[in-house]
Protein backbone atom coordinates (compact mmCIF):
# COMPACT_ATOMS: atom_id res chain seq x y z
CA UNK A 1 0.00 0.00 0.00
CA UNK A 2 1.29 2.93 -1.23
CA UNK A 3 1.69 5.96 1.97
CA UNK A 4 -0.50 9.28 2.01
CA UNK A 5 0.92 12.27 1.55
CA UNK A 6 -0.07 14.91 3.99
CA UNK A 7 -0.77 18.46 2.68
CA UNK A 8 2.38 19.89 2.63
CA UNK A 9 4.00 16.84 0.05
CA UNK A 10 0.81 17.49 -2.15
CA UNK A 11 1.18 21.15 -2.37
CA UNK A 12 5.15 20.68 -3.27
CA UNK A 13 4.41 17.75 -5.87
CA UNK A 14 1.81 19.58 -7.80
CA UNK A 15 4.20 22.52 -7.33
CA UNK A 16 7.29 20.88 -9.34
CA UNK A 17 4.66 19.43 -11.92
CA UNK A 18 3.30 22.68 -12.58
CA UNK A 19 7.20 23.95 -12.96
CA UNK A 20 8.31 20.48 -14.70
CA UNK A 21 5.26 21.28 -17.28
CA UNK A 22 6.31 25.15 -17.86
CA UNK A 23 9.84 23.79 -18.27
CA UNK A 24 8.31 21.28 -21.18
CA UNK A 25 7.31 24.23 -23.32
CA UNK A 26 11.16 25.30 -24.09
CA UNK A 27 12.67 23.30 -27.27
CA UNK A 28 14.74 20.01 -26.42
CA UNK A 29 18.11 20.66 -27.44
CA UNK A 30 20.18 17.16 -27.07
CA UNK A 31 23.02 18.23 -24.59
CA UNK A 32 24.62 15.13 -23.52
CA UNK A 33 27.13 15.42 -20.71
CA UNK A 34 27.76 14.06 -16.87
CA UNK A 35 28.55 15.94 -14.10
CA UNK A 36 29.87 15.38 -10.93
CA UNK A 37 29.44 17.63 -7.49
CA UNK A 38 30.44 17.58 -4.30
CA UNK A 39 27.84 19.47 -2.01
CA UNK A 40 27.98 20.46 1.97
CA UNK A 41 26.13 22.17 4.15
CA UNK A 42 23.37 21.94 6.73
CA UNK A 43 20.39 19.37 7.44
CA UNK A 44 17.15 21.16 9.29
CA UNK A 45 14.46 19.48 10.94
CA UNK A 46 11.00 20.45 9.70
CA UNK A 47 9.40 19.57 13.07
CA UNK A 48 11.71 20.57 15.40
CA UNK A 49 14.22 23.26 13.47
CA UNK A 50 17.24 21.69 15.15
CA UNK A 51 20.23 21.84 12.76
CA UNK A 52 22.98 19.15 11.58
CA UNK A 53 25.73 19.03 8.89
CA UNK A 54 25.15 17.68 5.86
CA UNK A 55 26.66 16.65 2.68
CA UNK A 56 25.97 15.23 -0.58
CA UNK A 57 27.86 13.24 -3.45
CA UNK A 58 25.55 13.80 -6.96
CA UNK A 59 26.12 12.19 -10.59
CA UNK A 60 24.05 13.56 -13.22
CA UNK A 61 23.35 13.34 -16.74
CA UNK A 62 22.09 15.87 -18.99
CA UNK A 63 20.72 13.97 -21.92
CA UNK A 64 18.66 17.05 -22.93
CA UNK A 65 18.87 20.49 -22.44
CA UNK A 66 15.70 20.76 -20.54
CA UNK A 67 15.77 16.89 -19.02
CA UNK A 68 18.21 15.38 -17.04
CA UNK A 69 18.51 12.17 -14.27
CA UNK A 70 20.54 11.65 -11.56
CA UNK A 71 22.19 9.47 -8.79
CA UNK A 72 23.07 11.17 -5.19
CA UNK A 73 24.28 9.89 -1.72
CA UNK A 74 22.48 11.94 0.63
CA UNK A 75 24.11 11.99 4.44
CA UNK A 76 21.64 14.45 6.62
CA UNK A 77 23.69 14.47 9.68
CA UNK A 78 22.54 13.94 13.08
CA UNK A 79 19.09 14.87 14.20
CA UNK A 80 16.52 13.93 17.25
CA UNK A 81 18.72 11.06 17.93
CA UNK A 82 18.62 9.67 14.49
CA UNK A 83 21.80 9.06 12.18
CA UNK A 84 19.76 9.28 8.78
CA UNK A 85 21.97 9.19 4.96
CA UNK A 86 20.75 7.39 1.30
CA UNK A 87 20.54 7.02 -1.85
CA UNK A 88 18.39 8.93 -4.56
CA UNK A 89 17.33 8.79 -7.45
CA UNK A 90 15.65 11.56 -9.32
CA UNK A 91 14.38 12.78 -12.58
CA UNK A 92 15.34 16.71 -13.56
CA UNK A 93 13.47 19.65 -15.62
CA UNK A 94 16.13 22.08 -16.13
CA UNK A 95 16.49 26.08 -17.92
CA UNK A 96 19.31 27.27 -19.13
CA UNK A 97 19.77 30.91 -18.81
CA UNK A 98 22.69 33.31 -19.57
CA UNK A 99 23.31 31.76 -22.22
CA UNK A 100 23.74 28.46 -20.75
CA UNK A 101 25.83 29.74 -18.27
CA UNK A 102 23.24 29.25 -15.44
CA UNK A 103 21.04 26.49 -15.24
CA UNK A 104 17.74 26.12 -12.85
CA UNK A 105 16.59 22.40 -12.34
CA UNK A 106 13.83 21.23 -10.40
CA UNK A 107 14.23 17.52 -9.42
CA UNK A 108 11.49 14.77 -7.70
CA UNK A 109 12.36 11.48 -7.37
CA UNK A 110 12.59 8.43 -4.61
CA UNK A 111 14.63 8.24 -1.66
CA UNK A 112 16.40 4.61 -0.07
CA UNK A 113 17.07 5.70 3.48
CA UNK A 114 19.18 4.16 6.16
CA UNK A 115 18.22 5.85 9.71
CA UNK A 116 20.18 4.73 12.46
CA UNK A 117 17.84 5.68 15.99
CA UNK A 118 19.22 5.51 19.69
CA UNK A 119 16.82 4.07 21.79
CA UNK A 120 15.29 5.62 25.21
CA UNK A 121 15.64 2.64 26.95
CA UNK A 122 19.49 1.82 25.55
CA UNK A 123 20.90 0.20 22.52
CA UNK A 124 20.22 1.45 18.32
CA UNK A 125 17.82 0.08 15.68
CA UNK A 126 18.24 0.13 11.88
CA UNK A 127 15.19 1.16 10.29
CA UNK A 128 15.43 1.13 5.97
CA UNK A 129 12.76 2.83 3.93
CA UNK A 130 11.55 4.36 0.69
CA UNK A 131 10.23 8.13 0.63
CA UNK A 132 9.80 10.77 -2.18
CA UNK A 133 12.56 13.62 -2.58
CA UNK A 134 12.13 16.54 -3.97
CA UNK A 135 14.75 19.36 -4.97
CA UNK A 136 16.05 22.53 -6.44
CA UNK A 137 19.34 23.40 -7.91
CA UNK A 138 20.77 26.23 -9.00
CA UNK A 139 24.08 25.52 -11.13
CA UNK A 140 26.77 28.43 -12.56
CA UNK A 141 29.03 27.29 -15.18
CA UNK A 142 32.07 29.93 -14.90
CA UNK A 143 34.38 28.20 -17.65
CA UNK A 144 34.41 23.96 -18.59
CA UNK A 145 35.08 21.87 -16.89
CA UNK A 146 34.25 23.57 -13.35
CA UNK A 147 30.76 24.62 -11.99
CA UNK A 148 29.12 25.81 -8.79
CA UNK A 149 26.28 24.55 -7.48
CA UNK A 150 23.79 25.38 -4.63
CA UNK A 151 21.02 22.97 -4.05
CA UNK A 152 17.79 22.33 -1.87
CA UNK A 153 16.24 18.76 -0.85
CA UNK A 154 13.18 18.09 1.05
CA UNK A 155 12.59 14.35 2.30
CA UNK A 156 8.98 13.74 3.80
CA UNK A 157 8.90 10.53 5.52
CA UNK A 158 5.69 9.39 7.06
CA UNK A 159 6.88 7.36 9.78
CA UNK A 160 10.46 9.46 10.38
CA UNK A 161 11.63 13.43 10.92
CA UNK A 162 11.09 15.48 7.93
CA UNK A 163 13.86 16.97 6.55
CA UNK A 164 15.47 20.12 4.57
CA UNK A 165 18.62 20.46 3.46
CA UNK A 166 20.50 23.53 2.24
CA UNK A 167 23.44 22.66 0.04
CA UNK A 168 26.79 24.37 -1.85
CA UNK A 169 29.58 22.96 -3.69
CA UNK A 170 31.51 22.51 -6.68
CA UNK A 171 31.75 19.89 -9.66
CA UNK A 172 33.17 19.23 -12.70
CA UNK A 173 32.09 17.69 -16.25
CA UNK A 174 32.73 14.79 -16.95
CA UNK A 175 34.29 14.38 -20.52
CA UNK A 176 34.62 11.19 -22.82
CA UNK A 177 36.78 11.01 -26.01
CA UNK A 178 35.53 12.98 -29.22
CA UNK A 179 33.20 12.05 -31.69
CA UNK A 180 34.93 11.33 -35.19
CA UNK A 181 33.77 13.49 -38.57
CA UNK A 182 31.18 10.74 -39.23
CA UNK A 183 29.67 10.88 -35.81
CA UNK A 184 30.96 7.65 -34.60
CA UNK A 185 34.26 7.30 -31.84
CA UNK A 186 36.94 5.76 -33.56
CA UNK A 187 36.69 2.73 -31.14
CA UNK A 188 33.43 2.21 -29.80
CA UNK A 189 33.20 0.28 -26.87
CA UNK A 190 31.47 -3.21 -26.17
CA UNK A 191 31.49 -2.78 -22.42
CA UNK A 192 33.30 -0.55 -19.94
CA UNK A 193 34.91 -3.30 -18.08
CA UNK A 194 35.98 -6.13 -19.42
CA UNK A 195 37.33 -8.94 -17.04
CA UNK A 196 39.06 -7.45 -13.87
CA UNK A 197 39.91 -8.86 -10.13
CA UNK A 198 41.07 -7.30 -7.35
CA UNK A 199 41.82 -7.86 -3.43
CA UNK A 200 40.68 -5.12 -1.21
CA UNK A 201 42.03 -4.21 2.22
CA UNK A 202 40.15 -1.43 4.13
CA UNK A 203 38.08 -0.40 7.28
CA UNK A 204 34.21 -1.82 8.35
CA UNK A 205 31.96 0.83 10.37
CA UNK A 206 28.81 -0.50 12.24
CA UNK A 207 26.02 1.63 12.01
CA UNK A 208 24.87 2.41 15.98
CA UNK A 209 25.92 5.34 18.33
CA UNK A 210 29.27 4.11 18.87
CA UNK A 211 30.08 3.82 15.24
CA UNK A 212 32.73 1.02 15.81
CA UNK A 213 35.14 0.63 13.78
CA UNK A 214 37.12 -2.58 12.04
CA UNK A 215 38.95 -4.63 9.31
CA UNK A 216 37.23 -4.81 6.36
CA UNK A 217 38.75 -6.95 3.47
CA UNK A 218 37.99 -8.97 0.15
CA UNK A 219 38.41 -10.07 -2.91
CA UNK A 220 36.43 -8.73 -6.25
CA UNK A 221 36.02 -10.43 -9.94
CA UNK A 222 34.08 -8.11 -12.01
CA UNK A 223 32.86 -8.94 -15.55
CA UNK A 224 31.24 -6.27 -18.20
CA UNK A 225 27.73 -7.88 -19.23
CA UNK A 226 26.79 -5.00 -21.75
CA UNK A 227 28.64 -1.49 -22.81
CA UNK A 228 27.11 -0.14 -18.92
CA UNK A 229 26.37 -3.13 -17.05
CA UNK A 230 28.42 -5.45 -14.84
CA UNK A 231 27.93 -8.11 -12.77
CA UNK A 232 30.32 -9.23 -9.47
CA UNK A 233 31.41 -11.58 -6.69
CA UNK A 234 33.19 -10.91 -4.14
CA UNK A 235 34.56 -12.05 -1.26
CA UNK A 236 33.67 -9.82 2.12
CA UNK A 237 35.25 -10.30 5.42
CA UNK A 238 34.02 -7.83 8.02
CA UNK A 239 35.89 -7.92 11.61
CA UNK A 240 34.34 -5.58 14.38
CA UNK A 241 36.55 -6.71 17.52
CA UNK A 242 34.14 -8.11 20.47
CA UNK A 243 30.63 -7.15 18.05
CA UNK A 244 30.44 -8.92 15.32
CA UNK A 245 32.57 -11.03 12.41
CA UNK A 246 30.69 -11.50 9.34
CA UNK A 247 32.42 -13.55 6.11
CA UNK A 248 30.27 -14.61 2.92
CA UNK A 249 30.20 -13.77 -0.82
CA UNK A 250 28.05 -10.84 -2.41
CA UNK A 251 26.79 -10.79 -6.17
CA UNK A 252 25.54 -7.45 -7.95
CA UNK A 253 24.36 -5.68 -10.80
CA UNK A 254 26.34 -2.51 -11.70
CA UNK A 255 25.48 0.41 -13.57
CA UNK A 256 29.24 2.15 -14.83
CA UNK A 257 30.63 4.38 -16.87
CA UNK A 258 34.02 5.25 -18.38
CA UNK A 259 35.07 8.92 -18.33
CA UNK A 260 38.58 11.17 -19.05
CA UNK A 261 39.76 9.15 -21.92
CA UNK A 262 38.38 6.20 -20.16
CA UNK A 263 41.41 6.20 -17.36
CA UNK A 264 38.21 6.91 -14.92
CA UNK A 265 35.22 4.69 -13.67
CA UNK A 266 32.56 5.22 -12.15
CA UNK A 267 29.38 2.81 -10.75
CA UNK A 268 27.11 1.86 -8.55
CA UNK A 269 25.93 -1.64 -7.91
CA UNK A 270 22.90 -3.38 -5.69
CA UNK A 271 22.55 -6.89 -5.18
CA UNK A 272 22.57 -9.57 -1.65
CA UNK A 273 25.22 -10.89 0.16
CA UNK A 274 24.81 -14.21 1.83
CA UNK A 275 26.82 -14.38 4.93
CA UNK A 276 28.27 -16.17 8.29
CA UNK A 277 28.20 -14.29 11.52
CA UNK A 278 30.26 -15.63 14.05
CA UNK A 279 29.49 -13.37 16.48
CA UNK A 280 25.90 -13.47 16.52
CA UNK A 281 23.57 -10.95 19.04
CA UNK A 282 23.55 -11.82 22.68
CA UNK A 283 19.83 -12.70 22.33
CA UNK A 284 20.87 -15.05 19.60
CA UNK A 285 21.18 -19.09 21.02
CA UNK A 286 23.36 -19.91 17.94
CA UNK A 287 27.62 -20.04 18.04
CA UNK A 288 27.11 -18.79 13.98
CA UNK A 289 24.12 -17.28 12.20
CA UNK A 290 23.42 -17.93 8.22
CA UNK A 291 21.68 -15.01 6.79
CA UNK A 292 21.37 -12.82 3.53
CA UNK A 293 21.29 -8.97 3.41
CA UNK A 294 20.81 -6.60 0.92
CA UNK A 295 24.26 -5.11 -0.26
CA UNK A 296 24.97 -1.47 -2.17
CA UNK A 297 27.88 0.19 -3.75
CA UNK A 298 29.36 3.27 -4.88
CA UNK A 299 32.65 2.55 -6.64
CA UNK A 300 35.24 4.35 -8.67
CA UNK A 301 38.93 2.95 -10.23
CA UNK A 302 41.46 4.79 -11.80
CA UNK A 303 43.10 3.04 -14.58
CA UNK A 304 47.35 3.70 -14.60
CA UNK A 305 48.14 1.45 -17.43
CA UNK A 306 46.29 -0.62 -19.88
CA UNK A 307 46.66 -3.96 -17.42
CA UNK A 308 46.46 -2.15 -13.54
CA UNK A 309 44.00 -0.23 -11.74
CA UNK A 310 43.50 0.83 -8.50
CA UNK A 311 39.88 0.65 -6.86
CA UNK A 312 37.63 2.20 -4.16
CA UNK A 313 34.72 0.40 -2.92
CA UNK A 314 32.38 1.91 -0.56
CA UNK A 315 30.13 -0.99 0.53
CA UNK A 316 26.31 -0.38 2.65
CA UNK A 317 25.47 -3.70 3.95
CA UNK A 318 21.20 -3.80 4.86
CA UNK A 319 21.29 -5.95 7.61
CA UNK A 320 17.93 -7.98 9.33
CA UNK A 321 19.03 -7.43 12.70
CA UNK A 322 19.94 -3.68 13.24
CA UNK A 323 24.16 -4.55 12.29
CA UNK A 324 24.34 -2.39 9.07
CA UNK A 325 28.06 -1.83 8.23
CA UNK A 326 29.72 0.56 5.66
CA UNK A 327 32.77 -1.35 4.09
CA UNK A 328 35.65 1.62 2.75
CA UNK A 329 38.14 -0.62 0.87
CA UNK A 330 40.90 0.19 -1.47
CA UNK A 331 42.65 -2.36 -3.54
CA UNK A 332 44.93 -2.72 -7.03
CA UNK A 333 43.41 -5.09 -9.40
CA UNK A 334 44.25 -6.52 -12.70
CA UNK A 335 42.36 -6.21 -15.79
CA UNK A 336 42.60 -8.42 -19.32
CA UNK A 337 40.36 -9.56 -22.01
CA UNK A 338 39.87 -7.05 -25.36
CA UNK A 339 36.34 -5.98 -24.16
CA UNK A 340 36.70 -3.04 -23.09
CA UNK A 341 36.79 -0.83 -25.80
CA UNK A 342 40.24 0.99 -25.17
CA UNK A 343 43.19 -2.21 -25.21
Amino acid sequence: MMPKLSGMSTRALWTLLAILFTICLFPPIPSPAEELSVLAGMTESVDSGGMSPSWEVMFRHNFLRNFAASLSWINEGRLEEHSRDGIAAQGWGRVPLLDNRLSIGVGAGIYNYFDTVQQQEGGHKNVHGWVPVYSLSATYYPREPWFAQVAVNHIHPGGDFRSDTFLAGVGYRLWKEADTPSGRRERDPVWTTGYEVAPFLGQVVLNRPDNDPGIGSGIEFRMGIDEHLDWTATWLNEDVPRTFHRTGLGTQIWLVDAFLARRITLGFGAGLYSFVDREPTPDSAENERLDIAGLLTVTASYRFSDRWFTRFNWNRVMSNDSRDSDNFLLGLGYRWGRRSGDE
